[in-house]
């Protein structure tokens, strides 16, 4: 099922978190076959449109959130088609995420002391920054593939969260002296860490083997294999310029390490991280309450 390994001091912990991974309910089948068609480069809009179209209650949101005040362009939608090309398949992508997993990202994340929706916020945030940097810097991977990767890259927390109660202070408080990173410290107390799970949720979930390698090694992007790692580089900036423009999770907001080899993928001019942030906050504005089509959307 995934890649967390048991031990003697931490099995117990290690059988009750993969059994919470069980229990978390599968990914509708029209949102498998839109992740894996838009991971593929090779696809067209009448693919998308006939996967969308496939499900009643998808094609009725996407329409509602194409006519909704943030994307409203003066004239009415009234085809999945216009529609896809008005939002662009990342933000498909993202509310048909969103309309199955909306519990998982809003609930809030008492191990790491964030609040409800903190996770939600950060992963968007994550997923426009993601995008960008892939669109600008990294030839050769898709916008659209990382923004859902930058989406779902955090949803181990989700899972582990329960589990780090209790000990986020301490571990809080080892990492600003320097001891650690926040992954090394969330693999003292519970024997793994969220990319990790995350990995196990993403395979439990059948998600396609980019996505999965980006949740998997966001924080440890050499790791990744050959083909994935531009893209989890990608992802792995994408997280840090979330944290950097004040949207993290909680007490491991700006506690990980940086891994300077993205600079073999692609040169990111650190004149343009400040233009990249107040690019990410405009389409996180407007974006926000979209997919979970909130009140007053």
């Amino acid at each position: 099922m995934g890649t967390i390994t048991l031990s003697e001091t931490n099995q117990d912990v290690i059988k009750n978190i993969l059994g919470k991974v069980t229990n978390v309910p599968m990914l509708p089948q029209v949102v498998m076959r839109l992740l894996t068609l838009i991971g593929n480069s090779d696809h067209s809009l009448h693919e998308v449109v006939k996967i969308v179209e496939s499900d009643a209650a998808l094609t009725a949101r996407i329409l509602r959130v194409s006519n909704s005040a943030a994307f409203f362009r003066g004239n009415q939608v009234h085809s999945v088609s216009k529609a896809i090309l008005q939002l662009g398949e990342k933000m498909v992508a993202g509310i048909a995420i969103g309309s199955c997993t909306s519990d998982v990202f809003k609930s809030p994340l008492h191990g790491y002391e964030s609040a409800e929706g903190e996770l939600w916020d950060h992963s968007l945030r994550t997923a426009i920054a993601s995008r960008e940097i892939a669109s600008k810097f990294a030839k050769g991977v898709g916008a659209d593939l990382a923004f859902t990767a930058g989406l779902l890259h955090d949803i181990g927390k989700a899972i582990l969260s329960e589990f780090l109660k209790g000990s986020t202070r301490e571990m809080a408080q080892k990492c600003d002296a320097g001891s650690y990173d926040f992954l090394q410290a969330e693999i003292e107390h519970s024997g793994t860490n969220h990319a990790a799970v995350g990995e196990v949720l993403a395979n439990h979930w059948n998600l396609p083997i980019a996505i999965v390698e980006a949740i998997q090694h966001h924080h440890s992007p050499a790791a990744a294999g050959d083909e994935f790692r531009a893209l989890v580089y990608a992802v792995h900036l994408g997280d840090l310029v979330a944290m950097m423009g004040g949207t993290g999770t909680g007490a491991d907001t700006l506690a990980y390490k940086i891994d300077p080899g993205y600079e073999e993928y692609f040169t990111v001019d650190k004149d343009a991280i400040p233009e990249l942030m107040l690019l990410v906050q405009d389409e996180f504005t407007r974006t926000k309450s979209a997919v979970f089509l909130d009140e007053g959307v």
